[in-house]
């Protein structure tokens, strides 16, 4: 047989711990940001982790790489119960909220790389 695998998991509170740029790495893993083709990394407008009871947000925009137009601002909130997020776009369009749904894989990967009590 092949190598066993173990997970370790850490020991780092999500609510306490969990950071805004940690948080900019879950935007940019789940997709929540105009292209990257296009579209330099997200930069942080504000962040809070004690709102909510649960919840962490973080308000954010991006610039175009091209001529460095500055995009709408967006809004992501983190649920470190159940793992899940929703992101609103902060623009005069009617539906700017996008659907709420789970972090997949690779930001439970993250998680747990970066210490985080992830329970499985």
């Amino acid at each position: 047989m092949g190598k066993d695998r173990i997970i370790k998991i850490g020991s780092k509170s999500l609510m306490k711990e969990l950071t805004a740029e940690d948080l900019i790495e879950i935007i940019v893993i789940e997709g929540c940001i105009p292209s990257t083709e296009f579209w330099n990394v997200p930069c942080i407008l504000d962040f809070n982790n004690t709102l909510f009871s649960g919840t962490i947000y973080v308000d954010y925009v991006s610039y175009r790489k091209s001529d460095n137009l500055k995009s709408c601002d967006y809004t992501f909130f983190f649920n470190c119960k159940d793992f899940s997020y929703h992101y609103t776009r902060n623009d005069d369009t009617q539906n700017n909220t996008r659907k709420g749904k789970r972090v997949g894989l690779e930001t439970l990967r993250y998680l747990i790389e970066k210490g985080f009590d992830v329970p499985l």
